[in-house]
């Protein structure tokens, strides 16, 4: 597995074919932000084998904070302990380079692998953000703070 910069067609190809297990049914409105977070050194991709396996990131919201977000292929299951790893190295560089000292992201309520990945990356539950979804479905605020 290598890691490279993000692109934005990374995100849409995995958009496009079978997500991860447990994702959202209704991540189509992501399509509208894989341009947006297209920022140098605040994101990569995972690629094995010419396959995408996930593309993760820290967008920086103003100074000091940042919105973590990650998209997984269905071939992530695979990948599971090298991805962690990556995405823990890459958070600290980021973390570390853009001076942030809180580090937020939403985790849907009931995908309960997508909260014990967030809370092995060191993040912690801040509470129920009811309706949130573009879907109407309730997520987690989780934050880590640095």
């Amino acid at each position: 597995m290598i890691i490279i910069e993000y692109k934005p067609e990374h995100a849409r190809d995995i958009l496009a074919g079978d997500m991860n297990k447990g994702a959202p049914k209704h991540i189509g409105q992501f399509r509208d932000f894989a341009e947006s977070i297209n920022r140098p050194g605040t994101s990569f991709t995972a690629i094995d084998n010419g396959y995408l396996i996930a593309c993760a990131g820290i967008i920086p919201l103003w100074s000091g904070v940042g919105e973590a977000w990650f998209l997984g292929s269905e071939r992530l299951h695979e990948y599971t302990k090298p991805i962690i790893r990556a995405v823990k190295k890459d958070f600290k560089r980021m973390i570390e380079e853009h001076n942030l000292i809180r580090v937020q992201a939403a985790v849907r309520k009931d995908w309960d692998e997508a909260q014990r990945f967030a809370k092995f990356l060191g993040f912690k539950d801040e509470g129920l953000m009811e309706k949130f979804g573009p879907d109407g479905s309730d997520y987690y605020r989780v934050a880590r703070i640095t």
